[in-house]
This record gives C-alpha cells, structure tokens and sequence, in this order.
C-alpha cells in the first residue's frame, strides 16, 4: 500500500475507524504506517535499528487498542498529529530505558533511495560519563578492578544509575561509624532527590523532539509556501529557510550537550563528601583518577578483543 493513494478524506475516515477498535481498519493503519513508527526514532534520536525495532514494538502494543486515534479530529494535519504521538510514546519509553544512545544512520526508503539522518553528525558522546550508563560485562569487570574505596565514590557519583554492592555499603558504615541501614536509607533519600534533575533533562530530551516537530512543519510549509520564482514565494523561501536555520541550530546545541554527558544525573560533590566524610576537593581528585584509570583500562580491553 501506498500512503500517498490517501487523500486526507480518506485517511481521516481510517483513523476514525481504527478509534473504534477495528481490526481491519487498524491493520490497514499498520500495513500503511509501520514505517513511519519503525523510522522515527532514529531519525529524531538518531538511535539503532535495535532499538527502534524496541519502539515499534512498546508503540505497536500501546496503539493496537485503538483508542489513541479518538484524539484526532482533523483540525491539524494527520502527520502533525501522529508524530506528536509517537512522539510522546517515545519519550515514555525512554523513562523506561533511561538512555537514548545517538550515531547517525543511513537507510533506503520505500522508493529505494537512499536518506540520511536530520544531521549527519558522529557519535561524540564523552567516553568516560557515559561509562556509567553502560552496563555491559566489560564494564562491570573493568569497575570491579578499581581498589573498592575508589571504586564507591565512583559509583556514589552515579548512583542514580548504578547501585553499591554490600561489600562496599559495608565499607562505608564501617568507615563513617554508622550503621548500613542509616546509608542505605540516605542513599535512597539521595536517588529520589536526583529524580527531578533526571525529570529536567526528560524535558531536554522533550525538546529535541520537539524541535524536530517544528523542522518537519516548517520542511512542508516551505513545501507548500515556497515554490516557483514569485515574490510571495520568495519571501516564504527566506522567512522559512531562516527559521529552519534557526531550529537546526538548537537542535544541534542540545544534541551536542547531550552527547557530551551533560544530561546524565551526577550526584553533586557536596553529597558524596557528606557520606563519605570526606573533603569535596578529595571527591574531585578521587573521581577524576577512577575515570583516566577506567579509560585506559577500557580502551586496554577493547584493544585485546
């Protein structure tokens, strides 16, 4: 099937069908549209075909139902309306994952030609903050060979995302000269207080969404607006080419922030210091050492594999 043999009537007259819980109707909806939900991820996140073959299926499971297509009436076009949400599906699902990785992808659309990407930019995302984040074997090997008092300021920087093991919440009762239960509760008390920062870069990551919302509907506004050589067209072409220049750009701002740790939950200095009892200048010297030593050892093991 052929989304563009659907005139606007038509695929107005499909979604209100799929509201209903038609299975024909939504099957026909999915044989259409099955595309769009599998590509969008990776063009908005620029994530793998793994994981937006996870997003078809948390978005295939949450549309099957058919009562997400009540919401559309047609007062905005029909894409508008489904990438907002896919969109919003994409963010849920991301509360769930805690990670968007981003590299740039190369696919062939139905037509056969080949796309790229929003922005054709490489993976630079801080190698030694997103360590944190990945949970592999080589990781956790490589963390567990940092001598344990480094290793839990380590970890006590990350803990939004790693946990202590009872060895080291041990270590760190017996050293401070409280019981493992007071840490353990003021650890749990420390998580819940990162969750807001976490809720925030959840907005960053919101509005990179969303810019790519605003770079689609400007793309088919100058599409509309902005054809052949008359002054109205002209001036369409420099206002919209202007205002995409402008989206791209923040779009690539955020983008970079992103890929250079600034949107993973640090615990602040103060904190690992007032758990440790120790100086917030010893937290910063310790951390920085457990990070080079981890790079190398990292990149060590990634040399010999």
């Amino acid at each position: 099937m052929n989304q563009t043999s659907y005139s606007p009537e038509e695929i107005l007259e499909l979604v209100k069908e799929c509201g209903t819980g038609d299975g024909i109707a939504l099957q026909k909806f999915f044989d259409l549209y099955s595309q769009d939900i599998y590509n969008f991820p990776i063009r908005v996140f620029h994530l793998t075909e793994d994981d937006a073959s996870d997003y078809y299926i948390y978005a295939f499971e949450r549309l099957k139902s058919g009562k997400r297509f009540k919401s559309f009436v047609g007062k905005s076009s029909f894409k508008t309306w489904f990438f907002s949400v896919l969109r919003n599906l994409l963010i849920d699902w991301q509360r769930t994952k805690r990670e968007v990785k981003t590299q740039t992808i190369s696919k062939v659309n139905q037509e056969g030609k080949e796309y790229s990407t929003i922005e054709d930019e490489p993976d630079k995302r801080a190698d030694a903050l997103a360590m944190a984040l990945d949970a592999t074997d080589q990781f956790q090997s490589v963390l567990s060979s940092i001598k344990m008092e480094n290793r839990i300021v380590f970890k006590l920087s990350f803990i939004y995302y790693l946990h202590l093991d009872p060895e080291e919440l041990h270590s760190i009762a017996e050293k401070t000269k409280r019981s493992e239960e007071e840490i353990r509760i003021e650890i749990l008390k420390l998580r819940e207080d990162l969750s807001h920062r976490e809720e925030e870069n959840l907005k960053m990551e919101d509005k990179i969404t969303s810019l790519y919302l605003n770079i689609l509907d400007l793309k088919e506004q100058k599409k509309q607006k902005a054809q052949g050589d008359s002054v109205e067209a002209q001036y369409y072409k420099e206002r919209l080419d202007h205002a995409l220049a402008k989206k791209y750009e923040q779009r690539k701002k955020l983008i970079e922030k992103k890929q250079k740790g600034h949107f993973l939950v640090r615990t602040p200095y103060r904190e690992i210091a007032r758990i440790l009892g120790i100086s917030e200048g010893g937290v910063s010297v310790t951390l920085l050492r457990v990070l080079e030593k981890m790079q190398k050892k990292m990149h060590s093991v990634a040399g010999e594999s």
